[in-house]
């Protein structure tokens, strides 16, 4: 084969299992890859009843669900913490990228005791958003069961071993803050700002920065973006105690009063 025949294709693409991915001949080595598509991965896991039978169990092999009762669903999302790394990003910011829910599970978490000890050995973080059991289905303990059996159900499904499960029960009401209207139009003005000058050159832009009419308090700009105050704390009236106690019986501890549940995982086989 002649070495310098003409390549037809300038761009590859690779795809299987659902997923795509694109790239130049003439990139660098993984030069495509994204810390927030690419290191945080969602997922809905359905969970079914199935008899002994062996019916039943042939058509489990078969992949074929369609008779069977849906207990209820798994989701949540792995987060490749060591992958990060390696592509030189931060964790925090690519959760904060990614949504609200995970800059506030990561903000928690920088906030334990053994944070640094965690930065250093964890690789990867699976967050729990929620583990639903069907309403005819609930009050049998399939919810305990499932949380017990979720690291051996990730590493069959998500192919990674979850050496932290992170999990936020909704509080049962919610205390809105009082808005600061005159904060929120000098953030405003802020981001319009600074937008117009990302898309124009400076010199063309219509709107004038002017100094703001007092210093916006960072707990405001976190509200503002949707972020999670460093060392909140959720009152114990507006806590789901039931929550609390059923995760905290299959091994999960609370980030100091942060309302942020985590379970290391050190053995699934034990």
């Amino acid at each position: 084969m002649s070495k310098n025949k003409k390549k037809p294709f300038s761009t590859l693409a690779v795809h299987g299992n659902g997923e795509t991915s694109t790239f130049s001949i003439d990139g660098e080595p993984g030069y495509w890859l994204d810390p927030s598509q690419d290191a945080i991965n969602w997922s809905i896991l359905n969970v079914y009843g199935v008899s002994d039978s062996e019916d039943d169990l042939d058509k489990i092999d078969e992949g074929d669900f369609s008779s069977f009762a849906k207990i209820g669903e798994i989701f949540g999302c792995h987060i490749a913490k060591s992958l990060i790394t390696n592509l030189h990003y931060d964790t925090y910011t690519a959760c904060d990228d990614e949504c609200g829910d995970l800059e506030s599970m990561y903000s928690a978490l920088m906030e334990h005791d053994d944070y640094e000890e965690i930065d250093v050995e964890v690789d990867n973080i699976y967050y729990i958003h929620e583990v639903s059991i069907s309403p005819e289905y609930q009050g049998m303990g399939y919810e305990k069961i499932i949380l017990n059996q979720l690291p051996a159900i990730i590493v069959s499904f998500l192919h990674i071993f979850p050496d932290l499960l992170m999990y936020f029960p909704t509080p049962t009401k919610y205390d809105e803050p009082k808005r600061d209207e005159e904060a929120e139009a000098i953030l405003m003005h802020r981001l319009e700002y600074r937008y117009k000058n990302i898309a124009k050159d400076k010199s063309e832009s219509n709107i004038r920065m002017f100094p703001p009419m007092r210093e916006v308090p960072m707990e405001e700009v976190n509200r503002f973006l949707g972020r999670r105050n460093p060392k909140s704390e959720i009152p114990k009236e507006n806590r789901n105690q039931e929550l609390y106690k059923l995760y905290k019986s299959v091994g999960f501890e609370e980030i100091g009063k942060t309302g942020w549940l985590l379970k290391r995982i050190c053995d699934i086989s034990s």
